[in-house]
């Protein structure tokens, strides 16, 4: 972080305008603007007053301390949970704040200890907890402008829930923006607050596209899972995978042909013919089956497109070409 974004961040989290700041400075408000630009520089006899004028420090304001390690952040976030053991919170509010300042740039350091003290503040109950709100807010705020994922998706996380609590649905809804589209969190998030704004429906389908996305997912690591244990040539293990996909299947509400297709499989790894035969018209069989869920209690809310009988019927006569002459299905017992 230059010195101009820092100067920027500890104006606003002193509700300073840029003009105000001028003013108290005794510069022009074109000077704070070029400053926080990083067009150019207070002179160096500005940097002590403008320390003063926003709560921090000149070491501060130029950035000498700028990141800390992982190990370095736990410790300090370590440190603070001990303090809030021993002492009060504004104390401990205090030490997060000076670790702070020390380390304006550190934004893993920032976004923790401001999650550390949101999660104080609620569980000891803290009287006239909203004073602290500028700063926490603040501090979430400048986490997301950071250009590490995993920091801007926890200060997102961390503000949603600020905002779900407080009752704020436009701002909670504006953190989901941050999170990607494929994150099944921003699904449940997105539920959360449907259910809160009373809209039921919503909360339903947002929920239940969730459930669906998760049994496919699962469905595809099983299989993966399936086909590592049969490479390794443990039978064992493949047999376990097995069972997990049927379960799965009936789980999830998916239907035979899920089934049908785990077994294929497992008789297709142990060579043994007459079970894959067996298997290979099941499958077949239930190709009509393929949209089970459909109909299933678990996605009562989402819409889903219906299985043409003529799909069915192209489906079924592309496997039985398949199993009569893809070489893999082709072996002696």
């Amino acid at each position: 972080m230059k010195t101009g974004e820092v100067i920027r961040m500890y104006r606003k989290n002193r509700n300073l305008t840029q003009e105000e700041m001028a003013s108290r400075l005794g510069v022009t408000a074109p000077a704070v603007n070029k400053w926080e630009n990083n067009v150019s520089l207070p002179d160096i006899t500005l940097l002590a007053p403008i320390a003063r004028l926003l709560e921090t420090t000149p070491d501060t304001l130029l950035c000498f301390r700028e990141e800390l390690s992982q190990e370095e952040v736990n410790a300090f976030v370590q440190e603070v949970d001990e303090k809030f053991q021993k002492e009060d919170y504004e104390q401990a509010f205090e030490f997060c704040r000076k670790k702070i300042c020390q380390y304006p740039g550190c934004d893993r350091l920032v976004v923790q200890l401001a999650s550390v003290l949101d999660g104080w503040r609620i569980l000891k109950k803290i009287p006239e907890e909203e004073k602290y709100d500028r700063e926490i807010l603040g501090w979430y705020k400048q986490a997301l402008e950071s250009q590490d994922a995993e920091i801007k998706e926890r200060a997102a996380e961390a503000l949603f829930s600020y905002y779900l609590r407080k009752e704020q649905y436009e701002e909670a809804e504006g953190c989901l923006n941050y999170f990607s589209v494929k994150d099944p969190g921003r699904k449940i998030h997105k539920a959360l607050l449907y259910e809160k704004k009373g809209n039921r429906p919503a909360a339903w389908k947002a929920y239940e596209e969730l459930l669906f996305q998760t049994g496919n997912i699962a469905e595809m690591v099983l299989g993966g899972l399936f086909s590592l244990s049969e490479k390794d040539g443990d039978l064992e293990k493949a047999r376990m995978f097995t069972e997990k996909l049927i379960q799965l299947a009936e789980l999830f509400e998916t239907g035979e042909y899920h089934k049908a297709t785990a077994r294929m499989s497992l008789a297709l790894a142990e060579k043994d013919r007459s079970r894959l035969e067996r298997q290979m018209e099941k499958v077949i069989a239930a190709v009509d089956q393929l949209d089970f869920y459909r109909n299933s209690e678990l996605y009562a809310h989402m819409e889903f497109k219906e299985m043409s009988p003529e799909f069915a019927e192209s489906m079924k006569k592309t496997l039985r070409e398949s199993f009569q002459n893809e070489a893999v299905y082709q072996f002696a017992e």
